[in-house]
């Protein structure tokens, strides 16, 4: 028996995206999702301590055992693999200073689990996300990928590698 609560966080370097499953027994079940803006934000220093700030507040609200995170990627552009390996930073001393068991899933894991295709696009990853989470609202896509990331992780626990009953047709 299974009764975890799983926080997905997707780093970026003007919106980080976050959500929250509670998996019991073999189910999934959304507890909040949501988004990071820091785009306003002139000053790094209190653009990383907002990001601190309010995933701390999220943690302290929430109390997940599991931090889903995507494995670090290379970027072409040297400035942007800098600024999220800042926010990355951030989440992993969140996650040592909370006790959290740390996840991470390449790009291709996740989309793979959820959808059966490596390469598939965000709005597939959100399609499928809406419909395993039954949400009926329009997710932001930053709140979608971690809320794909609480997926992943969530399969991970179980001890599979993905959804093997759910094939589904997109539409857009």
């Amino acid at each position: 028996m299974h009764n975890d609560i799983i926080i997905g966080i997707d780093p970026g370097s003007n919106i980080t995206g976050y959500g929250l499953i509670e998996l019991k027994t073999n189910s999934f079940f959304p507890i909040d999702y949501g988004v990071i803006d820091i785009s306003k934000e002139n000053s790094r220093s209190k653009s990383l301590e907002f990001i601190f700030k309010n995933l701390s507040m999220i943690l302290e609200t929430f109390n997940p055992r599991i931090l889903s995170l995507e494995k670090v990627f290379y970027y072409k552009n040297v400035k942007t693999s800098i600024v999220l390996g800042e926010v990355r930073g951030i989440i992993l001393l969140l996650a040592g200073l909370y006790n959290l068991e740390v996840l991470e899933f390449s790009s291709t894991q996740i989309k793979s689990s959820l959808t059966g295709y490596g390469r598939a696009d965000k709005s597939q990853v959100r399609f499928m996300v809406k419909k395993l989470l039954s949400v009926q609202d329009d997710i932001p896509t930053d709140a979608s990928d971690a809320l794909a990331l609480c997926l992943c992780a969530g399969l991970e626990v179980l001890g599979r590698q993905c959804f093997p009953t759910l094939k589904v047709h997109y539409q857009e």
